[in-house]
């Protein structure tokens, strides 16, 4: 049995890797509609594509499965953005003075998570799995502007 499990999620991780790749996800468990209306005002909706993990993952979603066996384990404040790359997923949660940031700050986040390698945990893929490393403390979540001065 364990060999068709590490089969299915090896097959469930190529699909997750293959569709997302080099986008950017936001895991959560509802959004209130002023956070959404702020969002979708961004150019493009901040093209962020938005998971919500108040359901149980769906039978051929590799990316709600994802979020509910690799992400929400970490136990961050929600939401948390994801980074995803070819084989790795940068995670930094959202929150600041103990609830969501403005979703104008989400650019300036991601920069930093980018650009700094300031995230809260990483998730790198090794064949069916991923592996966590956590960086950040929970209670970090700083970020500088670079306003091009």
């Amino acid at each position: 049995m364990r060999m068709f499990a590490r089969r299915r999620d090896a097959r469930l991780l190529d699909q997750f890797f293959a569709r997302y790749q080099g986008r950017t996800l936001i895991i959560h468990q509802g959004l209130t509609l002023d956070w959404l209306e702020e969002l979708l005002k961004l150019g493009g909706g901040g093209g962020h594509f938005r998971i919500d993990t108040r359901k149980p993952p769906g039978r051929h979603s590799p990316v709600s499965w994802l979020a509910h066996r690799f992400i929400l384990p970490l136990d961050l404040p929600l939401p948390v953005l994801c980074d995803v790359g070819p084989t790795t997923i940068a995670i930094r949660h959202l929150h600041s003075a103990g609830r969501p940031c403005h979703p104008a700050d989400i650019a300036w986040i991601l920069e930093d998570m980018r650009v700094r390698a300031r995230v809260h945990a990483t998730l790198s893929r090794h064949a069916h799995e991923l592996v966590a490393d956590l960086d950040l403390p929970i209670s970090d979540n700083a970020y500088e502007m670079d306003l091009g001065g």
